[in-house]
């Protein structure tokens, strides 16, 4: 009885940490600044059972969260911090302007070096 036990906790645990693995956000790809000091991350806001429906178009049309961060790795700003500037993985142009101290991840998307401030 009690290796039945230990067989049906040992299968709910790896299904656990399967739905874990397959729902968390994936890194699609990584932007350095010209200057080294901040990193641009790229990841899928979707997971593996997300629905989708017929002329989704792929994974261009998936939508993505950017996630901007120092040289530490201590997060700056995100662009789902402000909903009305989402963007699609096939949408991403960017752009440093350490001039200016912004960095364009779409047409008219911006997050602040400085305070994470994302515009659109």
């Amino acid at each position: 009885m009690k290796k039945m036990i230990y067989v049906v906790l040992s299968i709910l645990l790896l299904i656990g940490i399967g739905f874990y693995f397959y729902n968390s956000q994936k890194e699609l790809a990584t932007y350095q600044s010209p200057d080294g000091q901040y990193e641009l991350v790229i990841k899928n806001e979707k997971g593996i059972f997300s629905p989708t429906m017929p002329g989704d178009g792929g994974a261009g049309s998936i939508p993505v969260v950017v996630v901007l961060k120092d040289a530490d790795g201590k997060v700056i700003g995100k662009s789902s911090d402000n909903t009305d500037c989402d963007i699609f993985n096939d949408s991403i142009e960017i752009e440093w302007d350490i001039k200016n101290e912004q960095v364009w991840y779409g047409r008219g998307k911006t997050i602040n070096l400085k305070t994470g401030k994302v515009e659109c």
